[in-house]
């Protein structure tokens, strides 16, 4: 889950960033709000402010929060076994060692 908001960061950068770098967008962008940077990190680092604040507000939320993101981790770690042992049978050179619990016949 931390991937996919971290991905989704860096590729909203980017997305922000490329009418920078091309030259041939001023025009498309004449009539939009101008980007004030100062005033955008300020109204960011405040609602980071609120956000951790939440669980002092309203505990059940984060308690709520805790017991979902704890489930997820358990279905992602089944999940995770499952696909290994999907991709070791159809990538594994040989047959896996037979392991019995017989004994050596005796004389």
């Amino acid at each position: 889950m931390w991937f996919l908001i971290k991905g989704s960061f860096w590729f909203s950068l980017v997305l922000i960033a490329l009418p920078f770098i091309n030259t041939e967008s001023d025009k498309a962008l004449e009539n939009a709000p101008p980007l004030e940077v100062g005033q955008s990190m300020a109204a960011a680092a405040e609602a980071f402010a609120d956000i951790k604040q939440i669980c002092v507000r309203k505990p059940d939320i984060c308690e709520t929060g805790s017991e979902t993101f704890a489930a997820l981790g358990i279905r992602a770690k089944e999940g995770a076994r499952i696909a290994y042992q999907f991709l070791d049978t159809k990538f594994s050179d040989s047959e896996p060692d037979l392991v019995t619990g017989s004994l050596p016949a005796t004389n």
